[in-house]
């Protein structure tokens, strides 16, 4: 027989809603100290009515097993009614707060509504009135909109000296609101539905394992000092634990000496760390054994949660001369935990790293595409521009049902082709990323074709052309902005102008876009870094998605490593002075300046990049408070 109808709020509907919440304040990040102090304290009002048992969450959680459906029904048609609501309506259409003052005189010398309404135009800084745009079929009674000249003088708010009117809302209006809001059944073909099933709510929020090869310990990371016979004296000599392991039955640890010598030892008597834990952690001062009681060690240091090597006793005597900027801090052992590569094949590399620093279910996937021939035109960078706001537009729904369960995606160009990045919690992340690359790889294999894929509907690809266009128009308003774009036309050859794009890609047909991204994306390489709560069987399977989706609509062929589209900067000949390039800004009304000193330290290498950030990293503070 049929099914029994019910009223009220679907359970399963609450049942996933209740888990997002209980989720998202588990695993919320660290907030400001202050704000949680002013929600703590908004909790704690009256008015709140949270028992003290849930001062901390009772805003955040759902408690309840089931909906209270009455209480849904109360507040829907007693409280949220069209005589409760306020409408707050701000719009340049009633002028500008810059030139308020100078409206309202024209508007009391009567310069303002005095001409035939139907014809008046809205120029910016003066306030003239504006028609409505609601259609009656009433001829007794037609509504006009707010006209300010009709309104009187405006009220202005005494915090901040805000100028604004208030009016009723009119009773044709109000009773086409109070009929819409009756309890009844949607007509037929109603565009608003239920929403899915969210296919992305997690569940699954255990840590992965580390590899035996190189596993959690209490003394990982660890400052020791270790006692070492030099003739027939023994001397302590500083060094930090790097690395803990199973050798067969065996336990070993990789010790790091001042001197970057490294050796594995063995660990004696490894029941004695099973006590440690987050609750009750190793200190310093514990003492044990190595290599059958052949070295013994002292606990120096121990790293805070989520900390790196902890080192003691560098060029300094002692840690104040460090802290007092005596003696140069100790410098701490390359890490052993670097991405590997996992699958190196048919224009693909993906390389792994599994997280051990902030132990949370969270993962973070990135994927560089490089295209062939990107930088040959203006076409070519506009048309990938207009590629990354159509996935992103067709991908809306699917990525806002991701976000509230805390899984988060973006597509942006680069400066060799695209890049995806999906984060958050691991349990689902993966089939997120095989949608939005099912997406963005549908674009490929189109060839004699002039149709979108059908995932781009209908009216989107000229609503996302548009958004372009006005982008590339507006660029260079702000002074920061165009002073930036000028030092990169200088340094960058595949830098092209927004002018050069927009000039480019206006007028641009389905059928153009279609050819040229297809050429864009015939040739491809991509690499790929998953890293967090994610194993190396996970990363094996990240591989198989992107290679499947790679190979899905089309025979793959890859871009040559020596075709690899290179990020070249222009090298600055040496002057004795400086080069300076001086340019007005494109708003003229804009009152600001920029100025960017750019300062070339020569050919990009990895000791010069450290060099750079360190020094940048002295500076900033300093700068900071001297500008500040």
């Amino acid at each position: 027989g049929k099914g029994k109808k019910t009223e009220g709020l679907p359970q399963w509907i609450y049942d996933e809603l209740k888990s997002i919440a209980n989720v998202s304040y588990r695993y919320a990040d660290e907030g400001d100290v202050e704000e949680i102090v002013e929600e703590i304290a908004e909790n704690m009002a009256l008015w709140y009515g949270l028992p003290e048992e849930r001062v901390l969450d009772g805003d955040e959680l759902l408690f309840d097993d089931v909906v209270d459906n009455e209480t849904v029904k109360d507040l829907l048609f007693n409280y949220l009614t069209p005589q409760n609501l306020r409408v707050d309506l701000m719009s340049s259409l009633f002028g500008r707060e810059s030139n308020f003052d100078e409206a309202i005189k024209d508007q009391r010398k009567g310069n303002v509504g005095e001409k035939d309404e139907d014809c008046e135009d809205v120029d910016e800084g003066v306030i003239k009135p504006v028609h409505d745009h609601f259609e009656d079929d009433s001829e007794d009674e037609k509504e006009t909109a707010f006209d300010t000249g009709k309104a009187g003088p405006p009220s202005i708010e005494p915090r901040f000296g805000t100028h604004y009117w208030k009016e009723k809302i009119s009773t044709i209006i109000m009773q086409q609101w109070t009929d819409a809001s009756k309890a009844q059944l949607p007509p037929a073909g109603f565009p608003l539905d239920l929403p899915p099933k969210n296919p992305f709510v997690p569940s699954q929020f255990d840590l992965k394992p580390l590899p035996t090869d190189d596993a959690a310990h209490p003394l990982v990371h660890c400052s020791v000092k270790v006692c070492v016979c030099v003739g027939k004296k023994k001397a302590w000599f500083p060094a930090v634990v790097t690395q803990y392991k199973m050798d067969g039955v065996h336990p070993k640890v990789l010790i790091s000496y001042e001197d970057e010598d490294e050796k594995w030892h063995a660990l004696d008597s490894p029941g004695n760390y099973e006590k440690f834990n987050a609750e009750d952690p190793l200190e310093p001062g514990f003492e044990g054994s190595l290599d059958k009681a052949t070295f013994k060690f002292r606990v120096i240091g121990v790293p805070r949660e989520g900390e790196g090597a902890v080192l003691r006793y560098g060029d300094a005597d002692n840690d104040d001369d460090v802290e007092d900027g005596i003696a140069f801090p100790p410098i701490p052992p390359p890490s052993k935990n670097l991405p590997k590569l996992v699958y190196d094949n048919n224009s693909l590399k993906v390389w792994h790293l599994q997280d051990r620093k902030f132990k949370r279910p969270l993962g973070d996937l990135r994927i560089k595409v490089d295209c062939d021939g990107l930088n040959d035109s203006a076409l070519n960078q506009a048309c990938m521009n207009l590629f990354c706001r159509l996935c992103a537009d067709a991908l809306t729904e699917t990525c806002y049902l991701a976000s509230v369960c805390e899984l988060g995606s973006s597509l942006y160009t680069t400066e060799t082709g695209f890049g995806i990045r999906v984060h958050g919690f691991d349990h689902k992340l993966l089939e997120l990323a095989k949608e939005v690359l099912a997406l963005v790889m549908s674009f490929r294999g189109r060839e004699g074709r002039s149709d979108l894929p059908p995932a781009i509907k209908e009216g989107r690809f000229d609503a996302c052309l548009e958004s372009l266009l006005r982008k590339y128009k507006n660029y260079g308003m702000n002074a920061s902005s165009f002073c930036t774009g000028l030092r990169l036309l200088c340094l960058r050859p595949s830098h092209m102008t927004s002018n050069s794009k927009l000039k480019a890609i206006h007028g641009i047909t389905i059928e153009k876009f279609v050819v040229t991204m297809n050429k864009i994306l015939k040739r491809v390489s991509v690499e790929a870094f998953y890293h967090g709560n994610c194993d190396i069987n996970d990363a094996k399977k990240a591989s198989q998605i992107i290679l499947g989706a790679m190979t899905s609509n089309c025979n793959h062929v890859g871009i040559p490593k020596t075709k690899i589209p290179a990020k070249l900067v222009v090298k600055t000949p040496l002057v004795v002075g400086q080069h300076s390039v001086t340019a007005p800004t494109l708003d003229p009304q804009d009152p600001n300046t920029a100025v960017e000193v750019y300062f070339q330290m020569g050919k990009d290498n990895l000791m010069n990049r450290v060099l750079v950030d360190m020094l940048v990293q002295v500076l900033d503070e300093p700068l900071f408070c001297q500008l500040r």
